[in-house]
């Protein structure tokens, strides 16, 4: 029972370094600027709900972080950050600041294009992008940036013209775990092996 317990502790730990946005409930607070218009669909996500923007003007539309998200992210740097996407309508991927992720805060701004060029594939499926939110790839100003974090967007824009329609879900950061956490979640599961063993002998 011990090693449950353990286990318990260590998902519930790594949990609060985790942050998650499917899009089951509503845009929770995420917003469209500069010429997207966004709206929630309940279903056709990549599992649940998602949010759907379409474009509405020549300018690269932004998909917008509530506040209520943002803060002091110092525990992700390092972390990894990923979202999915849908190009829905089928419009050729030629624009390619698609993808373009930008925080800003108290130190300044730092951006980084995290998506290749030619995407989302007008496939009418879902696809995964992730970044390292790492010095290497943001440069030297993103421990401050990240440190008081006030806003954060991701330009949706992925076509040369003004027709283009994006699904976005799945909204995720997490952190790199700690060692003491990765230490937690191993006794954990050293702990659960005996237990289960009994479990399954009294079966």
């Amino acid at each position: 029972m011990l090693g449950v317990a353990a286990l318990m502790l260590a998902l519930t730990t790594a949990q609060a370094q985790t942050i998650t946005e499917d899009f089951s409930l509503g845009a929770q607070g995420w917003t469209a600027s500069n010429g997207g218009a966004l709206s929630h669909q309940a279903s056709g996500g990549n599992g649940g709900g998602f949010l759907q923007i379409a474009d509405s003007s020549s300018d690269d539309f932004l998909i917008v972080a509530p506040t209520a998200l943002l803060g002091n992210w110092s525990s992700f740097l390092g972390g990894t950050l990923s979202f999915d996407a849908r190009n829905i309508n089928g419009d050729s991927p030629d624009w390619s600041p698609f993808g373009e992720l930008t925080f800003s805060g108290a130190a300044g701004a730092v951006s980084l294009d995290m998506v290749s060029p030619n995407l989302p594939p007008a496939d009418g499926q879902w696809h995964r992008y992730s970044v390292q939110l790492t010095v290497a790839n943001f440069g030297a100003q993103l421990p401050a940036v990240l440190a008081q974090l006030n806003g954060l967007s991701i330009k949706g824009e992925y076509h040369n013209g003004v027709s283009e329609v994006l699904g976005f879900d799945n909204f995720s950061v997490s952190a790199v775990p700690e060692p003491s956490q990765a230490l937690l979640l191993s006794l954990g599961l050293v702990g659960l092996v005996p237990w289960l063993r009994r479990r399954r002998d009294q079966c």
